[in-house]
């Protein structure tokens, strides 16, 4: 089935809607201390509760579009771009980029989601927050018509326990998109047998359902 670029954007919107916000993530910062450093210890604080105030404002400001989106949307920029210069080191940072994305996305602008997707990998340091940002990017650069790129993200790549269902979900929609069947199912039924004890995931199961068993035959039919 071959998919219309709006259909491919909905997707990616829906997808990204339902996945979001479901990582909670921890940034525990424990170098001071050890030697005493308390002055250095202040600063780290001081700087990570002003980084999380701005990113606070941000989405505020992204959740607010309705109210007046033109002016929420450059708020949200110009916060964004201030984390980066001023806090570019603190997930915050990454964070904002990845508030960016989805409106972007939302917009229809994937160039703009891609890029501030590409800030956001070249600057992560969190193991489960880089498996998020690179399954959104390879899905921005399937949902823009290259899959291949969106690939080459996720192979010989290892995401972090408990993330491997998003992960293979994502491969296996990368090689649906891109003709590759076998590697499609493989990845799907990879992304099943990840699953918690008692935990479903319909759309998986029916992604890996319509999948012919020989998909090789099929085609030739």
């Amino acid at each position: 089935m071959v998919e219309s670029d709006e259909e491919q954007l909905e997707q990616l919107k829906n997808w990204w809607d339902e996945n979001g916000t479901s990582l909670v993530l921890t940034v525990v910062i424990a170098l001071g201390g050890v030697f005493g450093f308390r002055a250095w210890e202040a600063n780290v604080q001081q700087t990570g509760e002003a980084a999380s105030a701005v990113y606070e404002d941000l989405v505020a400001a992204a959740e607010n579009m309705e109210a007046d989106e033109d002016a929420m949307r450059a708020t949200a920029q110009n916060l964004s771009e201030t984390l980066r210069s001023d806090f570019d080191s603190s997930t915050y940072a990454v964070f904002g980029a990845l508030h960016m994305a989805r409106l972007a996305v939302d917009a229809g602008d994937l160039s703009k989601a891609q890029s501030e997707l590409e800030w956001a990998l070249e600057n992560v340091s969190e193991p489960r927050l880089e498996t998020m940002v690179r399954i959104r990017l390879a899905r921005v650069l399937n949902a823009s018509g290259d899959a291949t790129a969106g690939l080459a993200l996720l192979i010989n790549y290892q995401p972090p326990e408990g993330q491997h269902v998003s992960f293979e979900e994502a491969r296996g929609d990368l090689y649906h998109a891109l003709g590759d069947l076998n590697s499609a199912r493989d990845a799907y039924q990879k992304a099943i047998g990840a699953l918690a004890e008692g935990e479903t995931r319909p759309v998986l199961e029916l992604k890996l359902a319509d999948i012919p068993e020989s998909p090789g035959e099929d085609e030739g039919a």
